[in-house]
């Protein structure tokens, strides 16, 4: 599957409860996209939750909390973000993104 087809949008931080959508790598703080477990199990997007990966530089003030990632790549379709993502509450996913595939 690929990262495209979980609708990913690049999110930019504002501050630790507000965000907004930007076009580009660069300018993001993280990516937003569809849970890729729950895709596949509902049959698409309707009923699946959404998942936030953001940067490192993040503060953990900043929600969600818990984890952070590297981000490599110009855009979605060669996005490696690691290490891999564990969904720890709710569907239990687990599952990396690799030059713009999930694995």
């Amino acid at each position: 599957m690929r990262l495209t087809q979980l609708d990913p949008q690049f999110l930019k931080a504002i501050d630790s409860r507000s965000l907004k959508h930007v076009d580009d790598l660069s300018q993001a703080d993280g990516v937003l996209l569809h849970c890729p477990k729950c895709f596949v199990t509902n049959g698409g997007p309707i009923g699946t939750h959404s998942i936030i990966c953001w940067k490192p530089h993040v503060p953990q003030t900043v929600t969600p909390k818990g984890g952070r990632w590297k981000f490599d790549g110009t855009g979605y379709a060669d996005l490696t973000l690691s290490p891999s993502i564990l969904i720890k509450d709710d569907c239990g996913a687990h599952f990396f993104i690799r030059n713009g595939e999930i694995i």
